[in-house]
């Protein structure tokens, strides 16, 4: 089992110096792929595709026997109100990550801060908004290569919390929805840490090869892995209020439900037995990631890759690097469950609709995501809906890994790679939010060892930015950074979105 304290201070220093920020619903967390926008499904080629797509593990754009990489991290924050200050930022950012302590925080708001809030994130009339705090880091990474196939295997713990808020907790106006009007006051919540271990391998798929004459291969990766879950919150209030048309008056319809584990469950347990807010103050990112649950998943992928004009890799795989291809990959990640077991507890209460003669107050609170900040939260102005849950089931359950379907496409000639991503989520989770995400990226080399990337996201329902990044690469070692710029209508803005850092990759001939 593992130790609160020495699990605390292993992480930690890792999360927060190599991991400042990185970014909601991308593909990777690598610092080359963020870089480049958030894709990956065709530009990884290291250990780390083995979370992406397996299949890329098998093309080679050096010579080497074996990659060898220790402690590669990236973080992301967008939060509520702007926060341009470093410090600052970086500041918010780790609270998310550990209990809420209400003794120390001051998350009061006034009204000019409730209009900022209506501005940057309830763009056209938009009901609902959604966070993420989120860590990723790569404890170690291997991979190597023999005649016909590439093997790799990483070890991988990620952090995410993801919430979502109502319009009405900042603004008391009406948003006109169908022939009615509706205040929403709705909430939800979901963290969740997995520790992985991933083995994966992958080849040229030969019975295809042969019907093309090209020089051209497809390619088959496969990545199973043992997935670990630390405590575990999914909560979701439903909170309304409607008037149906011209003369009605104010319907509020009411629903709560809550999963949760390990210390999520000790301390919201504490609650609802005693109706006493708990300070939060004995609470450590240890406790969250305790093992309170144990699962499978598979990664697979597959990729086509043509190569041409001087470009003989795909004869000559490991003695000739891919410098000239055209490659169309697709993969499918995160397939798999865990059994939840620490302390599993479910709440719920019966979906309830009455008539109001007023919608409930504005939040006179921010809400940054710190795991039990919503017990603070939703308690300000009502009573919390957990008190009054008529369900409480201590029984074990099981949770699906965020699965995501991937597509993308990349041109490389040279020193100049252009690529596109597309991401399609199957489902709602702590790691992303279902539905479609694209991703464009530019790789160039104005010298071979120096390669600068840009990039960029583009989707309906997340915040955009702009990332740049650069790096030294040679044939023993490379080291990359990169950042990422919220961008506005008018372009990249001065907010820093993300940023990871990437210790040494070292290459072994």
């Amino acid at each position: 089992m593992f130790s609160t304290k020495k699990i605390g201070m292993a992480v930690l220093p890792a999360v927060f110096l190599l991991m400042p920020f990185q970014s909601f619903a991308q593909i990777s967390l690598s610092v080359e792929n963020m870089a480049l926008g958030g894709g990956g499904t065709t530009y990884l080629t290291g250990y780390e595709t083995l979370f992406v797509n397996p299949a890329n593990l098998y093309i080679q754009e050096k010579n080497y026997t074996l990659q060898v990489s220790l402690l590669q991290g990236a973080g992301y924050y967008d939060s509520q109100l702007a926060v341009n200050s470093p410090t600052q930022r970086f500041k918010r950012y780790s609270e998310t990550f550990y209990p809420y302590d209400n003794l120390r925080s001051n998350r009061f708001i006034n009204q000019e801060n409730r209009s900022d809030i209506i501005n940057r994130n309830f763009s056209e009339e938009r009901l609902m908004s959604n966070q993420q705090s989120k860590a990723d880091i790569y404890w170690m990474g291997l991979k190597w290569t023999r005649e016909k196939r590439s093997y790799a295997f990483a070890l991988r713990t990620r952090i995410s919390s993801r919430t979502g808020l109502g319009r009405g907790f900042f603004s008391d106006e009406p948003v006109e929805i169908n022939e009615g009007y509706r205040i929403d006051q709705s909430f939800n919540q979901q963290y969740q840490s997995l520790h992985e271990l991933s083995f994966g391998y992958a080849e040229s798929f030969t019975l295809l090869n042969g019907l093309i004459p090209q020089l051209s291969e497809f390619i088959i990766g496969i990545a199973p892995k043992i997935v670990i879950s630390g405590s575990y919150l999914n909560t979701n209030f439903l909170n309304r209020y409607n008037i149906p048309g011209i003369g009605s008056g104010w319907i509020h319809e009411q629903k709560f439900t809550q999963q949760s584990t390990g210390y999520f469950s000790e301390t919201n347990d504490a609650f609802y037995h005693t109706n006493n807010l708990p300070g939060f103050t004995e609470g450590s990112l240890g406790d969250l990631l305790r093992p309170s649950g144990i699962g499978m998943g598979l990664d697979i992928g597959i990729t086509y890759l043509i190569t041409f004009g001087d470009d003989f890799s795909t004869l000559r795989r490991q003695d000739v690097p891919t410098e000239k291809s055209l490659r169309f990959s697709f993969s499918i990640t995160d397939l798999g469950a865990v059994y939840q077991y620490e302390k599993p507890l479910y709440f719920e209460t019966e979906y309830s609709t009455r008539e109001a003669e007023t919608p409930g107050p504005v939040s006179e609170l921010l809400f940054a995501g710190s795991p039990g900040e919503h017990l603070f939260f939703l308690d300000q102005n009502e009573e919390h809906p957990l008190r009054s849950a008529e369900t409480r089931n201590p029984g074990s359950f099981d949770t699906t890994l965020p699965a995501s379907m991937q597509a993308g496409a990349l041109f490389q000639i040279n020193r100049l790679k252009l690529m596109g991503d597309f991401s399609y989520a199957l489902s709602n989770s702590a790691f992303s939010s279902s539905g479609l995400v694209s991703y464009f990226g530019v790789e160039l080399r104005p010298l071979s060892f120096l390669p600068l990337r840009a990039g960029t996201r583009l989707s309906t329902d997340l915040p955009g930015y702009y990332s740049f990044g650069a790096g030294i690469e040679t044939s023993f070692f490379d080291l990359n950074a990169a950042v990422q710029l919220k961008n506005k209508s008018i372009g990249p803005t001065s907010e820093i979105a993300g940023a990871s850092i990437v210790g040494f990759k070292f290459y072994i001939p």
